[in-house]
């Protein structure tokens, strides 16, 4: 005779039948061994809630809250704020050692772990999980997807943290085990933008309205101003100052920190240099959409009337006609360059197209960028007697003004690129002098007879 033995499946209860369950089941659908060591039950709290048909034929629906009696893992996929009624209601019908997971996103509201505190409830065997992945990307998930999905797991017990990582995998998540302390920054990972992107956008607005301030200021002095032209005229170049300064302050901070790890070789690095190569990729973003609306307004208002001045016989002068190609120019490798952030296009990157995108390419961007403004602006600058319109209030022209950061940006860029060539010439040198300093006796392939013979 033949022993067979069963392995008792372990049952996972999803409470709520929304568009997270759908994705839960479409997971398992696509991932999972259907005759794996999970039993998969999906449940409805509300008895008066349409439950839409899952497209899977390896779930189960079953009648709440029957289903929790013998639930060895429930997965809470119901709104944050139900969280309360639900555990009130049910939680001793749990039996012993059943694992809670939760994976809703509170926005302002409890979560599970602030519902149990609040109920006296001191069980351990809570797990947050599978908040940080979104519904549809679960239901557009497919087999052809070149990246899992990945999902951090927290929770105090460290049994429960792997039982449902564990559970994660069979699913075909790419789970994280996250310690216990970093528990606040997943509680509402898909409710808020992100402090980088509030960074950035404080920044950029500061920046704005740093420019806003002083154009108003300066082209309200010049003759014969409408204030109705800062709705269009001068608001371009408003968006354009705004622009290359956000690029220059995207590349500063990592230029910095080569050229101090060069020139001091220190073991730390300034919180407010790692700050600023935080959030480098959403200003260079924000960047680029103020070099979208510049570009778009030129497009509109750009001919004789406002412009008329860089027009001679109907002919554009060679600076500006090289300050529309640098234009053009810059701004295509900007695209680029905001097109390569992109997570999809950035995570099928390799080392060395990164390198060349964000190495020449930015900065050659940036470098257009400053010559378009500097193929305008230098005629002004150096006139003699200096025009009422570009020294309007005795104030420096926009464009000189526009132009002082990236310069200096790109200085400090040359400064450490010149270093580190020093650096590797000097390491050279120092290489070249030290393998022909060796004695032809502590040569791997000479023996001591050869030496002694001259050989």
């Amino acid at each position: 005779m033949t022993n067979v033995t069963f392995e008792e499946k372990t049952k996972v209860v999803f409470v709520g039948c929304g568009d997270k369950a759908h994705g839960f089941a479409r997971m398992h659908d696509l991932h999972s061994n259907k005759h794996g060591k999970y039993q998969l039950v999906f449940t409805e709290p509300m008895p008066t809630k349409t439950i839409d048909p899952f497209d899977s034929d390896y779930v189960t629906i079953e009648h709440f809250p029957e289903c929790l009696a013998n639930a060895d893992i429930v997965v809470i996929v119901i709104p944050s704020y139900a969280i309360d009624s639900f555990l009130i209601q049910n939680y001793t019908l749990l039996k012993e050692g059943c694992v809670l997971v939760d994976s809703t996103n509170p926005t302002g509201k409890k979560d599970l772990k602030d519902t149990l505190a609040a109920l006296n409830i001191t069980s351990d065997h809570w797990v947050k999980a599978f908040n940080d992945t979104g519904a549809i990307q679960e239901m557009q998930n497919s087999l052809s997807s070149k990246m899992k999905l990945t999902t951090s797991v927290c929770g105090p017990s460290d049994q429960c943290v792997k039982k449902i990582a564990a559970l994660a995998k069979y699913l075909g998540y790419s789970p994280t085990v996250v310690p216990i302390d970093q528990y606040k920054f997943l509680q509402s990972c898909q409710d808020n933008i992100g402090w980088e992107w509030m960074h950035a956008t404080t920044a950029m607005m500061l920046l704005f309205a740093i420019a806003f301030t002083y154009v108003t200021v300066q082209v309200s002095g010049r003759p014969h101003f409408q204030w109705y032209t800062l709705l269009a005229r001068h608001s371009s170049k408003m968006f354009a100052w705004t622009a290359i300064w956000g690029f220059s302050l995207s590349l500063l901070p990592g230029t910095c920190i080569r050229l101090l790890k060069q020139v001091t070789y220190m073991d730390t690095t300034p919180r407010f240099l790692i700050w600023g190569c935080s959030i480098r990729k959403q200003v260079g973003l924000l960047s680029l959409y103020f070099v979208l609306l510049h570009a778009c307004m030129m497009l509109l208002i750009f001919g004789g009337e406002y412009f008329g001045f860089l027009i001679d016989d109907g002919y554009m002068e060679w600076n500006t006609e090289a300050s529309m190609l640098t234009a053009v120019l810059s701004t295509s490798l900007f695209t680029i360059t905001g097109i390569a952030s992109l997570p999809s296009v950035a995570h099928e990157m390799n080392k060395a197209q990164f390198m060349l995108v964000f190495g020449p390419v930015v900065w050659s961007a940036l470098a257009l960028g400053v010559m378009h403004v500097m193929f305008l602006g230098v005629p002004s600058w150096t006139d003699t007697p200096r025009s009422r319109y570009s020294w309007a209030r005795g104030m420096p022209p926009v464009t000189l003004m526009a132009s002082v950061l990236p310069l200096l940006v790109m200085f400090i860029k040359a400064v450490q690129v010149c270093h580190a060539s020093m650096l590797r010439a000097k390491n050279w040198v120092t290489s070249r002098h030290q393998v022909s300093s060796i004695h032809a006796s502590d040569h791997l392939f000479v023996i001591d007879d050869e030496v002694e013979e001259g050989v």
